[in-house]
């Protein structure tokens, strides 16, 4: 048994190695079309040195199973669902944003990536092992991760700032971004053998901690002066806590500006000061140590195995860090 979750985290690596030989060696068509695209996913990260989003991915279940057991290795087959479950979500969210892709293999991808994120994580976790019982107990949580994710993304694509609000976008957050990651964590916790109890609460975390990589995500965003955002027209929480923190009689210039935004740099420019203003930023990081702290105590009532339980505190902090807004002085 190894407590070393580095040395861990490199095992899931390889197996994700190691799952992309033996798809390659299937010689079953839908096999290859799996190898193909999860090759090209798992090179595309390498090629942008983005392999640190996925060891995120990878060490929350990992560390959720160590925190029950003090051995994160019992982990494994979450990470790499969560990963693949991942692969996949990836590219059905560019595809629905209107991002690169190639028409000629469009169709073809979209059935690769729902059995990189469906078929192959069902067949791994019927082939853990683990008893019957916990297979079925991790196969559900992986439906329900499905489920729910399909569900936020769906709010997702039907919400827009003139009738969407605070609430109703977090709503979507907590499904299209804290599905999955509440699926890695109800998961690993299944596969250590945890009560039922205890599972719907290591959901309840995942979920808290998608929330929070998909505000990072957003930030990103901003910080990158991407502004795929303002450019889609989203309704993200940063925009929705602006609309809504405003009096009614200004909502229809705002709304009229994020929407000139979409195609305007110098409308994008504008709004994008605003959102980045000081006293909006205040009240956005208000909010967001609330979540934070949310999670923290969370964490503290559910306890474990030292030094995981610490080191999941360090991954949700951790979380916010990568590409900060800047904290206003009071």
């Amino acid at each position: 048994m190894t407590t070393d979750v580095t040395e861990v985290v490199g095992a899931v690596h390889e197996d994700l190695a190691a799952l992309l030989a033996r798809l390659r060696a299937g010689g079953d068509v839908a096999d290859e079309a799996m190898a193909g695209f999860l090759g090209g996913f798992l090179g595309r990260l390498a090629a942008r040195g983005s392999t640190g989003a996925v060891d995120v991915m990878i060490r929350l279940p990992l560390l959720v199973h160590a925190a029950e057991t003090g051995d994160p290795a019992g982990g494994r087959p979450a990470a790499v669902v969560h990963v693949l479950w991942w692969a996949a979500a990836r590219y059905l969210d560019d595809l629905a944003d209107g991002g690169p892709f190639d028409p000629a293999r469009c169709n073809a991808d979209i059935l690769a990536a729902l059995g990189v994120g469906s078929h192959l994580p069902a067949r791994l976790l019927r082939e853990a092992r683990v008893p019957d019982a916990t297979k079925v107990a991790a196969q559900a949580e992986l439906s329900r991760g499905w489920l729910d994710g399909i569900s936020g993304q769906l709010l997702d694509l039907a919400a827009r700032p003139a009738t969407a609000t605070t609430a109703s976008v977090l709503a979507s957050y907590e499904g299209k971004t804290g599905a999955p990651y509440a699926m890695a964590t109800a998961t690993a916790a299944c596969l250590a053998g945890a009560d039922p109890g205890r599972v719907d609460r290591w959901r309840d975390v995942g979920r808290r901690f998608g929330v929070l990589r998909q505000l990072t995500n957003d930030q990103r965003d901003l910080v990158t002066g991407r502004d795929e955002d303002l450019r889609n027209g989203a309704a993200t929480f940063l925009v929705m806590l602006l609309l809504d923190g405003v009096p009614a009689a200004q909502r229809p210039a705002l709304l009229a500006l994020h929407a000139a935004a979409a195609t305007s740099a110098d409308a994008r420019a504008e709004f994008k000061a605003l959102l980045t203003g000081p006293e909006h930023l205040r009240a956005y990081h208000g909010r967001v140590d609330a979540m934070v702290a949310e999670v923290h105590g969370a964490l503290h009532a559910l306890g474990g195995t030292p030094p995981h339980t610490s080191a999941l505190h360090t991954l949700v902090d951790d979380a916010m860090l990568a590409f900060p807004l800047p904290v206003p002085v009071a």
